[in-house]
């Protein structure tokens, strides 16, 4: 995917291990919570907003945080604020919008700064789980995982499992770009086995499944594959997004185990829905899912090169 930022980062990020920058929000004073402030910000909804963009409604959804998130108090401890804006960085990576996805990302790390040494290892882990998905839309893959090590290393892993899981499957992830899809087994195993939310371990199925395939594992790819379809009817439903991409790693798996038909099969379905999906979003300048986008793009090209050649007509006899 071609990385749309090419600018170096430069996040105000007051963060174990990186180099604080020097500017008016670091040298800014800890900020003490005002007991008669703003209420926290409400984040209940959380679990519905990503079932909801699971079934192809991201740009919905991200229209909805836009201004919750813009409502939300500029400083001091908000759980929820930072929720929220976690998942806003998330979608709008899921729809490759690095610059929207850059700007939540310097309003968390300046969050972060004015928090300093209260900020907890969670939050901190948060921020380098996000800041290494960047880096990986960016096609900075080493850097990223450095950043979900630092993740790792922060993060109390039986206190903050999901944030765990995320870290461990951020990691198999850029261990997969830099050639390394045995290792890149073990992390995304180990995402599987802490992640507890439906929609997070089907994240994980997902990316198992091209892990799988680089390993030369195509039959296991093809198993992991069919359990992404089941999960995705269950836990989202059919002619979703989720339904999208467990077709598409199907297709995968499946091409890759020597099945072409059933590739084909697969990615036809996927791509039905994907084209009902896209018709229907608000904003037509982006794809709901980059990752879906490519990949189809991907199954097409090779489906089509190993497409049988057409039988030649049977010569005629003659007279």
């Amino acid at each position: 995917m071609p990385a749309r930022l090419t600018a170096p980062l430069l996040l105000a990020a007051g963060l174990a291990g990186c180099k604080p920058v020097t500017t008016a929000a670091t040298a800014a004073p800890a900020v003490v919570l005002d007991p008669s402030g703003p209420e926290p910000t409400a984040a209940g909804d959380l679990p519905l907003l990503r079932q909801k963009a699971a079934m192809g409604l991201v740009d919905v959804v991200r229209a909805e945080l836009g201004p919750r998130l813009a409502e939300a108090a500029d400083a001091g401890p908000d759980p929820g604020r930072d929720a929220l804006r976690a998942f806003a960085i998330e979608l709008a990576l899921r729809q490759d919008d690095q610059p929207a996805a850059l700007q939540q990302l310097q309003l968390l790390a300046r969050d972060l700064d004015r928090l300093g040494p209260r900020a907890s290892g969670a939050e901190r882990a948060r921020w380098h789980i996000l800041h290494g998905a960047l880096l990986c839309a960016q096609q900075r893959y080493a850097e990223a995982r450095g950043q979900s090590l630092e993740a790792l290393a922060t993060i109390d892993l039986t206190r903050e499992p999901g944030l765990a899981g995320d870290a461990f499957r951020g990691l198999a992830r850029e261990q997969l770009a830099l050639g390394q899809p045995d290792r890149a087994l073990t992390s995304v195993r180990r995402a599987m086995a802490v992640h507890k939310d439906s929609l997070a371990v089907f994240e994980d199925g997902v990316l198992a499944v091209d892990i799988l395939i680089a390993a030369g594992e195509p039959v296991e790819a093809v198993i992991a594959a069919g359990k992404l379809y089941d999960d995705a009817i269950a836990y989202v439903g059919p002619s979703t997004l989720a339904h999208a991409e467990a077709l598409a790693a199907a297709a995968a798996a499946t091409f890759a185990s020597g099945d072409r038909d059933a590739s084909f099969s697969f990615f036809t379905d996927a791509s039905k829905i994907w084209g009902e999906l896209q018709a229907t979003r608000s904003d037509p300048s982006l794809p709901l899912s980059a990752r879906l986008e490519q990949r189809l793009g991907e199954l097409a090209h090779v489906l089509e090169r190993s497409a049988p050649a057409p039988a030649e007509p049977a010569p005629k006899d003659r007279a």
